[in-house]
């Protein structure tokens, strides 16, 4: 039987996912570049090497920041 899905909401918008999806598989399936984002999950920065096994909840909300280098 196939998990329910839950909800998350990236940069205010609700996205469905499966109940076990880690911040890295939602960027891939954004098409985000991990190397050029900085991300908060409830209002908390995440170091990068959080992100595989950081699972998310029901309701968690993410900021996918784009971090852009100038002088």
């Amino acid at each position: 039987m196939a998990k329910q899905k839950i909800v998350i909401f990236a940069n205010g918008r609700a996205k469905q996912v499966a109940p076990d999806i880690s911040i890295t598989d939602v960027l891939a399936s954004l098409k985000v570049n991990p190397k050029a984002v900085l991300v908060e999950i409830n209002g908390t920065a995440l170091f990068r090497d959080e992100w595989p096994e950081r699972e998310l909840e029901h309701g968690d909300r993410l900021e996918i920041i784009r971090v852009v280098a100038g002088g």
